[in-house]
């Protein structure tokens, strides 16, 4: 039995909505996206990256199928269902498929500072892409995951105020010493920029990227139409190992993208937005799991050394 699905029944959702007709299957576990379950599907002639999904929304599939259909690198194809769409859906969750990429998460292996340039160059691509007028129009113009914030915050709050547990007690206990960053990210938001707007795969840290001969950037759930600073905060400090860690790094990306006057208050707007949801969502993660002892260590490097610590400290 596979996490969420029966392995009999997912064969046969395969079969039925995209005609492959798989011989092995075997369950992929990496990420923080709770939402989602992958599966490595093997057929007689290939391999294939199966996601079954309730997270972002339909959009980022139709960037994700425009900006590889336009040829650009980097962006795995998807595999059309047997009626030529890009997802079928069973029990509310889309089922995506990609052609497996042989490599390793750029968050295990880093990069190069050659490789750095490369994906300064695959997100400028990004960036620089014009979708057709219908595609753009449907984009989100505001964080989905940043409208669930408030109330998810609401809960962790509750739950804390009676802490469960030696994990849940060490949260409330880290919440408490960082109470003015906490509070600071909840209720002193910068005014957002408005700058002009282009597609933005709007998580494109290192643990989005696989790498073997190339870099490939996958999970489009996220995408939406921003100004290019919401892609640029993940490189420019605050991310840990999932971002650059040294100037060179920063240079070398940075590089690789080409020119581009940096607006500095959509940074810090960016910045503060991500560390106000990553602080809530890891703290949840936290009290109802998985990994909760994992998901606790992140938080405590979010608000002492991280995205956090930077965003406000941007502000004293």
């Amino acid at each position: 039995m596979l996490a969420g699905v029966g392995e009999t029944l997912l064969r046969k959702w395969l079969l039925a909505d995209f005609g492959l007709e798989v011989v092995e299957l075997t369950p992929v576990v990496y990420g923080a996206d709770v939402a989602a379950q992958v599966w490595k599907a093997a057929t007689a002639t290939n391999t294939y990256a199966v996601k079954w999904s309730a997270a972002g929304t339909n959009t980022g599939h139709q960037v994700a199928a425009f900006l590889a259909d336009s040829g650009l690198p980097g962006v795995p194809e998807l595999i059309r269902t047997t009626e030529g769409g890009l997802w079928s859906v069973h029990a509310k969750k889309r089922l995506t498929i990609t052609p497996w990429i042989d490599g390793v998460r750029a968050a295990q292996s880093g990069l190069t500072d050659e490789q750095w340039s490369e994906y300064g160059v695959l997100i400028r691509r990004v960036h620089d892409s014009e979708p057709p007028h219908r595609l753009r129009d449907a984009l989100p113009k505001h964080s989905h995951i940043d409208v669930r914030m408030p109330a998810i915050a609401q809960e962790v709050d509750k739950r804390l105020e009676t802490p469960d547990g030696e994990v849940e007690e060490e949260l409330a206990a880290v919440w408490k010493q960082y109470d003015d960053v906490i509070a600071d990210l909840r209720t002193n938001r910068p005014p957002a920029p408005s700058g002009p707007r282009v597609i933005c795969h709007g998580d494109p840290h290192l643990g989005n990227v696989l790498v073997d001969e190339h870099l490939h950037l996958i999970d489009w759930d996220d995408v939406i139409f921003a100004p290019r600073e919401q892609d640029l905060m993940f490189m420019l400090g605050g991310m840990g190992d999932v971002g650059p860690t040294t100037s060179t790094q920063r240079e070398a990306f940075l590089a690789g993208y080409g020119p581009h006057t940096l607006d500095d208050d959509a940074i810090h707007y960016y910045r503060h937005v991500r560390a106000f949801e990553d602080v809530i969502s890891w703290s949840h993660q936290a009290i109802t799991g998985p990994d909760e002892s994992y998901a606790l260590t992140v938080v405590k490097g979010i608000l002492n050394h991280g995205l956090a610590a930077l965003a406000v400290s941007a502000e004293r």
